[in-house]
Protein backbone atom coordinates (compact mmCIF):
# COMPACT_ATOMS: atom_id res chain seq x y z
CA UNK A 1 0.00 0.00 0.00
CA UNK A 2 0.82 3.43 -0.78
CA UNK A 3 3.86 5.70 -1.49
CA UNK A 4 2.93 7.31 1.90
CA UNK A 5 5.14 5.70 4.52
CA UNK A 6 3.64 3.79 7.27
CA UNK A 7 3.71 5.26 10.80
CA UNK A 8 4.61 3.22 13.18
CA UNK A 9 1.55 3.40 16.40
CA UNK A 10 3.30 2.97 20.53
CA UNK A 11 -0.23 3.01 21.38
CA UNK A 12 -1.84 -0.17 20.51
CA UNK A 13 -2.93 -2.82 22.37
CA UNK A 14 -1.48 -6.72 21.75
CA UNK A 15 -4.01 -9.45 21.79
CA UNK A 16 -3.00 -13.05 21.85
CA UNK A 17 -3.79 -15.46 19.52
CA UNK A 18 -5.18 -18.68 19.71
CA UNK A 19 -1.99 -20.27 21.21
CA UNK A 20 -0.45 -22.30 18.74
CA UNK A 21 -2.19 -20.53 15.90
CA UNK A 22 -2.44 -22.70 13.06
CA UNK A 23 -1.20 -21.15 9.38
CA UNK A 24 -3.42 -22.31 6.39
CA UNK A 25 -0.40 -24.28 4.80
CA UNK A 26 0.59 -26.03 7.78
CA UNK A 27 2.60 -23.53 10.05
CA UNK A 28 1.74 -22.96 13.31
CA UNK A 29 3.09 -19.52 15.54
CA UNK A 30 3.50 -20.06 19.30
CA UNK A 31 2.68 -16.90 21.66
CA UNK A 32 1.50 -14.84 18.69
CA UNK A 33 0.22 -11.65 19.13
CA UNK A 34 -1.86 -8.81 17.37
CA UNK A 35 -1.54 -5.30 17.20
CA UNK A 36 -4.76 -3.31 17.73
CA UNK A 37 -6.08 0.06 18.36
CA UNK A 38 -9.63 1.04 18.08
CA UNK A 39 -11.17 4.42 17.79
CA UNK A 40 -14.78 5.57 19.46
CA UNK A 41 -17.23 3.53 21.81
CA UNK A 42 -18.67 -0.27 21.50
CA UNK A 43 -22.36 -0.12 21.67
CA UNK A 44 -24.24 -2.13 24.89
CA UNK A 45 -25.48 -3.91 22.29
CA UNK A 46 -21.85 -4.49 20.64
CA UNK A 47 -23.02 -4.20 17.50
CA UNK A 48 -21.57 -1.37 15.81
CA UNK A 49 -17.88 -2.29 15.37
CA UNK A 50 -16.32 -1.81 12.22
CA UNK A 51 -12.90 -4.08 11.43
CA UNK A 52 -10.28 -2.06 9.32
CA UNK A 53 -7.81 -4.09 7.28
CA UNK A 54 -5.04 -2.59 6.26
CA UNK A 55 -2.88 -2.47 3.17
CA UNK A 56 0.63 -4.12 2.97
CA UNK A 57 2.64 -1.18 5.15
CA UNK A 58 -0.18 -0.03 7.36
CA UNK A 59 0.36 -0.26 11.20
CA UNK A 60 -2.87 -0.38 13.84
CA UNK A 61 -2.60 3.61 13.87
CA UNK A 62 -5.59 4.80 11.23
CA UNK A 63 -5.89 8.17 13.23
CA UNK A 64 -4.54 10.47 15.84
CA UNK A 65 -6.17 10.48 19.44
CA UNK A 66 -5.69 11.19 22.62
CA UNK A 67 -2.97 8.52 23.62
CA UNK A 68 -1.02 9.04 20.30
CA UNK A 69 -1.66 12.67 18.97
CA UNK A 70 0.75 11.23 15.84
CA UNK A 71 -0.91 11.06 12.21
CA UNK A 72 -2.04 8.02 11.03
CA UNK A 73 -2.34 6.44 7.73
CA UNK A 74 -6.47 7.58 7.55
CA UNK A 75 -6.97 10.43 9.61
CA UNK A 76 -9.31 12.07 7.22
CA UNK A 77 -11.49 9.38 7.23
CA UNK A 78 -11.43 7.41 11.04
CA UNK A 79 -12.87 9.76 13.49
CA UNK A 80 -15.53 11.89 14.42
CA UNK A 81 -18.36 12.93 11.78
CA UNK A 82 -16.04 11.75 8.97
CA UNK A 83 -16.96 8.27 6.90
CA UNK A 84 -15.90 6.05 9.65
CA UNK A 85 -17.75 8.38 12.47
CA UNK A 86 -16.66 7.45 15.94
CA UNK A 87 -19.46 9.02 16.79
CA UNK A 88 -21.57 6.06 15.49
CA UNK A 89 -18.95 3.25 15.10
CA UNK A 90 -16.65 1.25 17.09
CA UNK A 91 -13.40 0.63 14.50
CA UNK A 92 -10.85 -1.72 14.86
CA UNK A 93 -7.82 -1.59 13.27
CA UNK A 94 -5.27 -4.52 12.96
CA UNK A 95 -2.38 -4.52 11.99
CA UNK A 96 -2.06 -7.71 10.13
CA UNK A 97 -0.09 -10.89 11.09
CA UNK A 98 3.59 -11.07 9.45
CA UNK A 99 3.62 -7.22 9.98
CA UNK A 100 6.17 -5.25 11.92
CA UNK A 101 4.34 -2.44 13.78
CA UNK A 102 3.43 -5.03 17.25
CA UNK A 103 1.76 -8.07 15.40
CA UNK A 104 3.55 -11.29 15.15
CA UNK A 105 6.08 -11.19 12.23
CA UNK A 106 9.24 -12.25 11.20
CA UNK A 107 11.41 -9.45 13.02
CA UNK A 108 9.73 -11.49 16.44
CA UNK A 109 11.50 -13.60 18.05
CA UNK A 110 10.34 -17.03 18.12
CA UNK A 111 9.77 -18.58 21.80
CA UNK A 112 10.68 -21.63 20.72
CA UNK A 113 14.47 -21.25 19.64
CA UNK A 114 14.97 -17.47 21.36
CA UNK A 115 15.97 -16.17 17.81
CA UNK A 116 14.13 -13.55 15.52
CA UNK A 117 12.58 -15.43 13.14
CA UNK A 118 13.97 -13.53 9.80
CA UNK A 119 13.70 -16.19 7.04
CA UNK A 120 11.94 -19.15 9.21
CA UNK A 121 8.82 -17.30 9.86
CA UNK A 122 6.07 -19.96 8.24
CA UNK A 123 4.72 -19.00 5.04
CA UNK A 124 1.83 -16.48 5.26
CA UNK A 125 -1.49 -15.84 3.96
CA UNK A 126 -4.10 -13.41 2.83
CA UNK A 127 -6.52 -15.90 5.06
CA UNK A 128 -3.82 -16.32 7.92
CA UNK A 129 -4.03 -12.44 7.94
CA UNK A 130 -7.84 -12.45 8.45
CA UNK A 131 -8.48 -15.09 10.56
CA UNK A 132 -5.90 -13.69 13.32
CA UNK A 133 -7.69 -10.20 12.78
CA UNK A 134 -10.92 -12.18 13.44
CA UNK A 135 -9.40 -13.64 17.10
CA UNK A 136 -8.91 -10.01 17.83
CA UNK A 137 -12.72 -9.40 17.54
CA UNK A 138 -13.36 -12.74 19.40
CA UNK A 139 -11.01 -11.17 22.33
CA UNK A 140 -13.36 -7.98 22.10
CA UNK A 141 -16.20 -9.89 22.55
CA UNK A 142 -17.95 -8.95 19.59
CA UNK A 143 -19.65 -11.32 18.10
CA UNK A 144 -21.42 -9.63 14.80
CA UNK A 145 -19.38 -6.62 13.11
CA UNK A 146 -21.17 -3.96 11.84
CA UNK A 147 -18.89 -4.58 8.74
CA UNK A 148 -15.27 -4.78 7.52
CA UNK A 149 -13.64 -1.89 5.56
CA UNK A 150 -9.90 -3.33 3.40
CA UNK A 151 -8.18 -1.12 0.95
CA UNK A 152 -5.48 -2.54 -1.30
CA UNK A 153 -4.41 -5.63 0.32
CA UNK A 154 -7.15 -5.01 2.68
CA UNK A 155 -9.63 -5.18 0.17
CA UNK A 156 -8.81 -8.73 -0.54
CA UNK A 157 -8.47 -9.71 3.38
CA UNK A 158 -12.19 -8.60 3.47
CA UNK A 159 -13.24 -11.14 1.00
CA UNK A 160 -10.97 -13.98 2.35
CA UNK A 161 -12.72 -13.06 6.10
CA UNK A 162 -16.27 -13.11 4.05
CA UNK A 163 -16.06 -16.78 3.18
CA UNK A 164 -14.04 -17.68 6.43
CA UNK A 165 -16.57 -16.10 8.91
CA UNK A 166 -19.83 -15.93 6.78
CA UNK A 167 -22.40 -13.86 8.58
CA UNK A 168 -20.04 -12.49 11.44
CA UNK A 169 -19.80 -9.10 9.10
CA UNK A 170 -23.42 -7.76 8.28
CA UNK A 171 -21.71 -5.38 5.98
CA UNK A 172 -18.25 -5.62 3.54
CA UNK A 173 -16.75 -3.13 1.75
CA UNK A 174 -13.77 -3.63 -0.79
CA UNK A 175 -11.55 -0.58 -1.92
CA UNK A 176 -9.16 -1.02 -4.76
CA UNK A 177 -8.79 -4.44 -3.84
CA UNK A 178 -8.78 -7.83 -5.97
CA UNK A 179 -9.76 -11.61 -5.65
CA UNK A 180 -6.54 -12.49 -7.32
CA UNK A 181 -3.71 -10.59 -8.57
CA UNK A 182 -3.31 -10.13 -12.19
CA UNK A 183 -0.05 -10.85 -13.48
CA UNK A 184 1.36 -7.43 -13.85
CA UNK A 185 1.00 -7.33 -10.27
CA UNK A 186 2.56 -10.13 -9.58
CA UNK A 187 5.43 -9.34 -12.37
CA UNK A 188 6.24 -6.11 -10.08
CA UNK A 189 5.63 -7.48 -6.61
CA UNK A 190 7.96 -10.52 -7.51
CA UNK A 191 10.82 -8.22 -9.01
CA UNK A 192 10.80 -6.63 -5.87
CA UNK A 193 10.69 -9.64 -3.98
CA UNK A 194 14.10 -10.73 -5.90
CA UNK A 195 15.62 -7.49 -5.15
CA UNK A 196 15.02 -7.89 -1.65
CA UNK A 197 15.13 -11.88 -0.99
CA UNK A 198 18.31 -12.59 -3.08
CA UNK A 199 20.41 -10.71 -0.34
CA UNK A 200 18.49 -11.39 2.65
CA UNK A 201 18.95 -14.60 1.69
CA UNK A 202 22.43 -14.67 1.06
CA UNK A 203 23.33 -12.50 4.32
CA UNK A 204 24.22 -9.31 2.92
CA UNK A 205 25.10 -6.77 5.18
CA UNK A 206 22.75 -4.19 6.26
CA UNK A 207 23.71 -1.43 3.73
CA UNK A 208 23.19 -3.41 1.02
CA UNK A 209 19.52 -5.01 2.21
CA UNK A 210 18.50 -1.09 2.75
CA UNK A 211 19.45 -0.32 -0.91
CA UNK A 212 17.67 -3.13 -2.20
CA UNK A 213 14.28 -1.92 -0.25
CA UNK A 214 14.73 1.31 -1.60
CA UNK A 215 14.99 -0.08 -5.10
CA UNK A 216 11.88 -1.92 -4.76
CA UNK A 217 10.23 0.63 -3.00
CA UNK A 218 10.78 3.10 -6.17
CA UNK A 219 9.32 0.45 -8.17
CA UNK A 220 5.84 -0.38 -6.19
CA UNK A 221 6.13 3.88 -5.51
CA UNK A 222 4.86 4.13 -9.29
CA UNK A 223 2.28 1.40 -9.46
CA UNK A 224 0.54 3.43 -6.57
CA UNK A 225 0.17 6.64 -7.71
CA UNK A 226 -0.88 7.51 -11.55
CA UNK A 227 1.51 9.17 -13.85
CA UNK A 228 -0.84 12.09 -14.72
CA UNK A 229 -0.19 13.22 -11.21
CA UNK A 230 3.71 12.81 -11.84
CA UNK A 231 3.52 14.80 -14.50
CA UNK A 232 1.74 17.53 -12.64
CA UNK A 233 3.39 17.75 -9.43
CA UNK A 234 7.26 16.91 -10.82
CA UNK A 235 7.59 17.07 -15.12
CA UNK A 236 11.01 17.32 -16.19
CA UNK A 237 11.72 19.97 -13.23
CA UNK A 238 15.68 19.35 -12.05
CA UNK A 239 17.49 20.79 -9.56
CA UNK A 240 20.69 20.12 -11.09
CA UNK A 241 21.16 18.03 -14.08
CA UNK A 242 24.29 15.92 -13.63
CA UNK A 243 24.71 16.07 -10.28
CA UNK A 244 26.69 12.51 -9.65
CA UNK A 245 23.90 10.73 -9.04
CA UNK A 246 23.61 7.11 -9.42
CA UNK A 247 21.30 7.85 -12.59
CA UNK A 248 23.53 10.87 -13.76
CA UNK A 249 20.63 13.17 -13.32
CA UNK A 250 18.62 14.87 -10.78
CA UNK A 251 15.14 15.34 -11.62
CA UNK A 252 12.75 16.33 -8.87
CA UNK A 253 10.84 13.10 -9.52
CA UNK A 254 13.93 11.21 -8.49
CA UNK A 255 14.63 13.14 -5.19
CA UNK A 256 10.85 12.72 -4.09
CA UNK A 257 11.39 8.67 -4.90
CA UNK A 258 14.82 8.69 -2.64
CA UNK A 259 12.95 10.67 0.44
CA UNK A 260 10.03 8.30 0.17
CA UNK A 261 12.13 5.00 -0.10
CA UNK A 262 14.27 6.16 2.51
CA UNK A 263 11.63 6.80 4.72
CA UNK A 264 10.53 3.24 4.08
CA UNK A 265 13.51 1.38 4.76
CA UNK A 266 13.71 2.72 8.30
CA UNK A 267 10.43 1.87 9.28
CA UNK A 268 9.73 -1.09 7.77
CA UNK A 269 11.62 -4.98 7.77
CA UNK A 270 12.61 -6.43 4.68
CA UNK A 271 11.48 -9.79 5.42
CA UNK A 272 7.64 -8.33 6.54
CA UNK A 273 8.05 -6.96 2.74
CA UNK A 274 8.92 -10.06 1.40
CA UNK A 275 6.26 -12.07 3.25
CA UNK A 276 3.07 -10.10 2.95
CA UNK A 277 3.91 -9.23 -0.59
CA UNK A 278 4.15 -12.74 -1.38
CA UNK A 279 0.90 -13.62 0.46
CA UNK A 280 -0.89 -11.01 -1.78
CA UNK A 281 0.76 -12.71 -4.89
CA UNK A 282 -1.28 -15.91 -3.26
CA UNK A 283 -4.16 -14.96 -2.53
CA UNK A 284 -7.22 -16.75 -4.84
CA UNK A 285 -10.77 -15.75 -3.89
CA UNK A 286 -11.77 -18.50 -6.02
CA UNK A 287 -10.04 -21.19 -3.86
CA UNK A 288 -12.79 -21.05 -1.85
CA UNK A 289 -15.05 -22.31 -4.06
CA UNK A 290 -13.28 -25.42 -4.06
CA UNK A 291 -13.92 -28.33 -2.06
CA UNK A 292 -11.82 -29.35 0.11
CA UNK A 293 -10.20 -29.50 3.75
CA UNK A 294 -12.32 -28.24 6.62
CA UNK A 295 -11.47 -25.03 5.90
CA UNK A 296 -13.11 -25.00 2.33
CA UNK A 297 -9.62 -23.69 1.26
CA UNK A 298 -7.82 -25.50 -2.26
CA UNK A 299 -4.41 -24.39 -2.89
CA UNK A 300 -3.69 -26.43 -6.19
CA UNK A 301 -5.18 -24.26 -8.90
CA UNK A 302 -8.29 -24.73 -9.32
CA UNK A 303 -10.68 -21.94 -8.50
CA UNK A 304 -14.12 -21.28 -8.80
CA UNK A 305 -14.95 -17.04 -7.77
CA UNK A 306 -18.68 -17.53 -8.21
CA UNK A 307 -18.95 -20.40 -5.61
CA UNK A 308 -16.80 -19.10 -3.53
CA UNK A 309 -19.32 -15.77 -3.53
CA UNK A 310 -22.09 -18.11 -2.70
CA UNK A 311 -20.28 -18.94 0.56
CA UNK A 312 -20.91 -15.33 1.53
CA UNK A 313 -23.59 -14.30 4.31
CA UNK A 314 -23.70 -10.54 3.68
CA UNK A 315 -26.66 -8.04 4.06
CA UNK A 316 -24.71 -5.62 1.86
CA UNK A 317 -21.43 -5.45 -0.30
CA UNK A 318 -19.56 -1.96 -1.30
CA UNK A 319 -16.86 -2.09 -4.30
CA UNK A 320 -14.96 0.52 -5.00
CA UNK A 321 -12.22 1.47 -8.00
CA UNK A 322 -10.51 3.69 -9.49
CA UNK A 323 -9.65 4.05 -13.18
CA UNK A 324 -6.27 5.37 -13.08
CA UNK A 325 -5.33 2.47 -10.50
CA UNK A 326 -2.27 0.80 -12.55
CA UNK A 327 -1.63 -1.86 -9.54
CA UNK A 328 -5.21 -3.25 -8.95
CA UNK A 329 -6.94 -2.25 -12.25
CA UNK A 330 -10.11 -1.22 -11.93
CA UNK A 331 -11.30 -4.21 -14.29
CA UNK A 332 -10.67 -6.30 -11.05
CA UNK A 333 -12.88 -4.22 -9.31
CA UNK A 334 -15.48 -4.22 -11.46
CA UNK A 335 -15.47 -8.19 -11.99
CA UNK A 336 -15.45 -8.55 -8.00
CA UNK A 337 -19.21 -6.62 -7.90
CA UNK A 338 -20.19 -8.34 -10.89
CA UNK A 339 -19.20 -11.67 -9.32
CA UNK A 340 -20.68 -10.58 -5.73
CA UNK A 341 -23.85 -9.59 -7.63
CA UNK A 342 -24.38 -12.45 -9.61
CA UNK A 343 -24.16 -15.05 -6.50
CA UNK A 344 -27.08 -12.83 -4.46
CA UNK A 345 -25.08 -10.49 -2.57
CA UNK A 346 -26.48 -6.80 -2.54
CA UNK A 347 -23.63 -5.57 -4.29
CA UNK A 348 -23.23 -1.79 -5.08
CA UNK A 349 -20.14 -0.93 -7.47
CA UNK A 350 -18.43 2.76 -7.37
CA UNK A 351 -15.90 3.86 -9.83
CA UNK A 352 -14.06 6.75 -8.84
CA UNK A 353 -11.54 8.85 -11.24
CA UNK A 354 -8.54 9.98 -9.64
CA UNK A 355 -4.78 10.85 -10.57
CA UNK A 356 -3.74 9.54 -7.16
CA UNK A 357 -4.28 6.29 -8.98
CA UNK A 358 -4.08 3.32 -6.52
CA UNK A 359 -3.11 5.74 -3.29
CA UNK A 360 -6.83 7.36 -4.05
CA UNK A 361 -8.22 6.55 -0.84
CA UNK A 362 -5.14 7.94 1.16
CA UNK A 363 -5.51 11.63 -0.21
CA UNK A 364 -9.30 11.57 -2.08
CA UNK A 365 -11.40 12.40 0.96
CA UNK A 366 -14.09 14.58 -0.51
CA UNK A 367 -14.40 11.32 -3.24
CA UNK A 368 -14.34 8.37 -0.91
CA UNK A 369 -16.18 9.96 2.12
CA UNK A 370 -19.60 10.20 0.97
CA UNK A 371 -19.54 6.62 -0.48
CA UNK A 372 -18.66 4.62 2.82
CA UNK A 373 -20.81 7.19 4.80
CA UNK A 374 -23.61 6.43 2.96
CA UNK A 375 -23.06 2.54 2.48
CA UNK A 376 -22.75 2.10 6.35
CA UNK A 377 -25.75 3.70 7.31
CA UNK A 378 -27.52 1.71 4.84
CA UNK A 379 -26.15 -1.37 6.62
CA UNK A 380 -30.03 -2.74 8.57
CA UNK A 381 -31.87 -0.34 6.43
CA UNK A 382 -34.79 -1.87 3.78
CA UNK A 383 -34.70 -1.76 0.35
CA UNK A 384 -36.73 1.64 -0.28
CA UNK A 385 -34.78 3.16 1.71
CA UNK A 386 -30.96 1.99 0.16
CA UNK A 387 -32.34 2.81 -3.16
CA UNK A 388 -33.08 6.52 -2.16
CA UNK A 389 -29.46 7.03 -0.46
CA UNK A 390 -27.14 4.99 -3.38
CA UNK A 391 -24.44 7.25 -4.21
CA UNK A 392 -24.87 9.10 -7.88
CA UNK A 393 -21.49 7.40 -8.63
CA UNK A 394 -22.51 3.77 -7.72
CA UNK A 395 -23.83 0.76 -9.65
CA UNK A 396 -26.32 -1.17 -7.85
CA UNK A 397 -25.13 -5.09 -9.04
CA UNK A 398 -28.56 -6.39 -8.30
CA UNK A 399 -30.28 -3.79 -10.05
Amino acid sequence: MSATPPEASSTARRLPLPNPFALTTGGQLWGAEVAVETYGTLAPSRDNAILVFTGLSASAHAAAHAGDPSPGWWDAMVGPGLALDTDRYYVIVVNSLGSCFGSTGPKSVNPLTGQVYGGDFPELRVEDIARASQAAVDALGIDTLHATVGCSLGGMTVLAHAALFPGRARGMVSISGAMAANAAAIATRSLQREMVGSLLKAGADTALVEQAMRWARKIGILSYVGSDLLEQRFGRDQTEPYSGRGSGTDFEVESWLEHLAHKFVRQFDPWSYWTISRAMDLFDFGAFGVAAGADGLQHRGATDTAAAARRLILERALVIGVREDLLFPVEQQREMGQVLGESGVDCEYVELSSAYGHDAFLTETTLFTPVLSEFLECIGANTAQRSRILHPLGTNING
